[in-house]
């Protein structure tokens, strides 16, 4: 028996994202990245895009499902983001593709809200926040979210 669906669910998510025909050219990165990349455009699963923050890749709750159950419920936070540096100053347009592509990976969850769990499972993205960062690669969209999860271990 499984401790967490933590696991299960990273994989799932990075493989659906891989997947998905409206993020071809972008690139889907388990974790931070661990090299410098020549890519513009990612989606990090597990990691919030900011290299000074604090890595945290999910948070959970479980509780039993019900007296003899011998299961539990649990509620998983999984720390995402979508990243676009741009070799310019143009912030609109960064903006706007920012927003494109997480509006790609919204389409993934809406399109398997149990992201492959097993049931009973749902998921959704609960929040994000939109930041505009000035680099020395020029300005960047940096569009952290959290997809959530309700399962049964």
């Amino acid at each position: 028996m499984d401790s967490s669906r933590v696991p299960e669910l990273i994989d799932n998510f990075v493989a659906a994202l891989t997947a998905a025909s409206g993020l071809s050219g972008v690139q889907v990165v388990d974790g931070p990245f661990v090299t410098d990349s020549a890519a513009t455009e990612w989606v990090f699963v597990g990691y919030d895009g900011d290299p000074e923050g604090e890595y945290m890749t999910a948070q959970t709750t479980q509780e039993w499902a019900g007296l003899g159950a011998k299961a539990k419920n649990e509620a998983i936070l999984l720390t995402c983001a979508v990243l676009v540096r741009r070799g310019t100053t143009d912030v609109k347009a960064c903006r706007k593709r920012t927003f494109e592509i997480f509006a790609e990976v919204e389409a993934v969850v809406r399109a398997d809200p149990s992201v492959g769990m097993p049931p009973p499972s749902i998921c959704s993205i609960a929040e994000h926040t939109f930041h505009t960062e000035q680099t020395d690669r020029g300005i960047q969209g940096r569009m952290p979210f959290t997809l959530t999860s309700s399962t049964r271990i």
